[in-house]
């Protein structure tokens, strides 16, 4: 076993509370889970099962992590510092949006009180495209439900007793319909697993690439699968990549908030794709203060 900790500083602004509400989603603690002040999670570092604790305090954030096989600490401590760095939002700018919102005579009021709101991110973009296609349609009850089951029964659990996300090779290897067993639609199953075959024969990769095009491609070659749509694409690309201008127009809970922002009686999908465009290129970030909105 192979042990870190480090000390993260944050923010001035920083809010935890959004880290906590994701973290904290499934009550069954099956691959995370989250307290007042802190959380940890499961994950695979070098192909070894890992977790990591992360503990609030003031303007720093306490990181102890543990691998269940014997690696250098230098790897795993840079490993562990760029998800948690990537988890909690650090590099999100979102000082520029809210400059930005701060002078939106319809933005500004609610801004103010979500200053500082991060989105807080999945642990790979392979946990976020498939959580992602898992929520399709449902809500967010029946959606974790079915994810705590999956990662259960096909996950790896580590010296915490928190289970690791099954990997891409894992799920290639079963049946498309195994998955059913999770609570998945036959549409929902046969998705994630042509996908993950896809990843597992190298026809498709999740590897952010460092061209100025990898959102565009990336949302192309999702686009292209049976069972992927706009709203899935965007919300892996928010969740996986911190990519903030993702358009959730088609999410239920954006166009109930963007109706009460706009003290409007009704408004379409469209009226609200429209409406969110003028924010370009923020509209991903838009969508999460519109989550937190109270």
């Amino acid at each position: 076993m192979t042990n870190v900790s480090f000390t993260v500083s944050l923010p001035e602004n920083y809010r935890s509370r959004e880290v906590l509400q994701y973290y904290g989603r499934d009550k069954t603690e099956t691959s995370e889970k989250a307290w007042k002040d802190g959380f940890k999670k499961a994950l695979w570092v070098k192909n070894y099962p890992a977790h990591f604790v992360v503990n609030f305090d003031g303007f720093h954030a306490y990181v102890d992590a543990n691998v269940d096989a014997r690696l250098k600490k230098a790897t795993v401590k840079s490993v562990i510092d760029s998800v948690v760095s990537s988890v909690l939002g650090l590099s999100q700018p979102v000082a520029e949006f809210e400059s930005m919102a701060f002078a939106d005579c319809i933005l500004k009021r609610m801004v103010r009180q979500t200053a500082g709101l991060r989105v807080p991110q999945s642990v790979s973009a392979w946990e976020a495209l498939v959580g992602s296609i898992i929520g399709q349609q449902v809500s967010v009850v029946a959606a974790t439900s079915t994810r705590s089951r999956f990662i259960k029964g096909l996950g790896v659990a580590n010296t915490s007793g928190l289970y690791c996300f099954p990997t891409p090779k894992i799920i290639a290897s079963c049946k498309a319909n195994d998955l059913r067993e999770f609570g998945m639609s036959h549409a929902k199953a046969n998705t994630i697993h042509r996908v993950a075959t896809s990843i597992d024969l190298g026809e498709f990769s999740l590897d952010k690439d460092s061209t100025g095009y990898f959102f565009e491609k990336f949302s192309r070659q999702l686009l292209s699968y049976k069972g992927i749509g706009p709203w899935t694409v965007n919300y892996t690309l928010l969740r996986g990549y911190a990519f903030l201008d993702g358009s959730l127009h088609g999410d239920v809970v954006i166009r109930k908030k963007t109706l009460e922002l706009l003290g409007k009686s009704m408004i379409s999908t469209e009226e609200v794709e429209q409406w969110l465009t003028q924010y370009r290129p923020w509209r991903g970030l838009l969508a999460a203060h519109l989550w937190a909105m109270s």
